[in-house]
Order: structure tokens, then C-alpha cells, then sequence
């Protein structure tokens, strides 16, 4: 009889420790990221794509992100110590967080944002897009006043958000400008001027 339970437990041990994670036998695949402050301040994570919330443990304020594996504004959700930044690409592999802030924790996905219905990308273009007269901002459908942290004066916006003339609002420098739909899920801005935030609603 003892012979029987040990080759029992013994069996069970094995089919456990053979059985895959939710991440797969070879574990959660995921990358590093590093999270910048002012003058040069940093510090690094690495962060599985797993959909769970890891804590940073740090309360450096933080300005941008980059990673070479990871793009962040599309599969990684920010937790911060006051309200959820935008995230817009600067050089390649690297995001501003918009206003500087602490950042609590952060949860990645593979692929696709951990919660891809909750979040529009928005890319305002100026005179000359093919030149790198553009940005992008990703934008949670939440009512949230997202600040865009860019100058540049605005000619188009393009968004596959169908909705966004109508559940949008775009805090404008001068005065509200007209949106016009002058191509597939492109607006023209007239007239063109800086835009400093936006907030969508679904």
C-alpha cells in the first residue's frame, strides 16, 4: 500500500510539473523596458507579456519609455500616481509620458493592448507627414483629458475610430476648428493650428 501511494504521488508530481503555464512550456515571453526621469535618471524592468499588473517600486517621475522589443503604447497599460498619461513616439522605440509622473506598476500583452476596446490611437499629422511632421497619441475611451505635449501645428487627424468628429473633443490653441472627412478615417483640421489635448468617449 505505501509502495502504491508513493508511485501515486510520484505520477501526480510529474504530470504537474508537466502540465504548461497560461504563458506556454517556455514561460511568459516579454522584454525590457526603461523608464527615464530628468537628468538622466532611469531605472529598468524587465516585464513579461503575461496581462498582469507589475509594480515598479519606484518613485522616480517619469517623462518617456523606450524599449527595442516592446511597443509600449499598443501593448502595455501605465498605472500612475495620478491619471493615465499619453503616450506619444519620439525617436524610434521611444515613448514621452505625458505629464511626467510616477509611475506605479505596468501589465503588457503580446500583440495587441491589454484592453484594445478601451483605447483609440489618434495620429495628428502637420503640413508635411511624409517628412515626420506627425505624431501619435493613444487615447483611453474614458472621458480622460489626455494632454498631446506637442507644438506642431495640426493640418489632418487620422483615426479608424469612425466615431471621433462626434466623441472627441480637441482642446484647440486658438478657437474650435471644423473637422471635414476628406479621406477613409481622415479629418482635415481647419484651420490648422496646435492641438493641446484631446478626450474621447466610446
Amino acid at each position: 500500500m505505501q509502495f502504491t501511494n508513493i508511485l501515486s504521488l510520484a505520477s501526480l508530481l510529474a504530470l504537474t510539473s508537466a502540465a504548461p503555464t497560461a504563458c506556454g512550456t517556455n514561460g511568459c515571453a516579454g522584454g525590457v523596458i526603461v523608464f527615464h526621469g530628468a537628468a538622466g535618471a532611469q531605472y529598468t524592468l524587465t516585464v513579461p507579456l503575461d496581462g498582469q499588473e507589475h509594480a515598479t517600486n519606484n518613485v522616480l517621475s517619469i517623462s518617456s519609455v523606450s524599449s527595442d522589443t516592446i511597443d509600449v503604447a499598443k501593448q502595455c497599460t501605465l498605472k500612475t500616481v495620478d491619471y493615465t498619461p499619453a503616450l506619444v513616439e519620439g525617436p524610434a522605440h521611444t515613448w514621452a509620458v505625458g505629464p511626467p509622473q510616477q509611475v506605479l506598476s505596468i501589465k503588457c500583452g503580446a500583440g495587441q493592448p491589454v484592453d484594445p476596446t478601451t483605447y483609440i490611437d489618434i495620429e495628428f499629422q502637420g503640413a508635411d507627414p511624409d517628412k515626420g511632421a506627425k505624431y501619435s497619441v493613444h487615447v483611453p475611451l474614458t472621458g480622460a483629458t489626455i494632454p498631446t505635449n506637442n507644438a506642431l501645428s495640426i493640418s489632418t487627424v487620422v483615426s479608424t475610430f469612425a466615431a471621433l468628429p462626434t466623441n472627441c473633443h480637441f482642446d484647440y490653441v486658438d478657437y474650435q476648428a471644423a473637422l471635414v472627412l476628406i479621406a477613409p478615417n481622415k479629418w482635415a483640421v481647419g484651420p490648422p493650428q496646435q492641438i493641446r489635448s484631446v478626450s474621447c468617449h466610446a
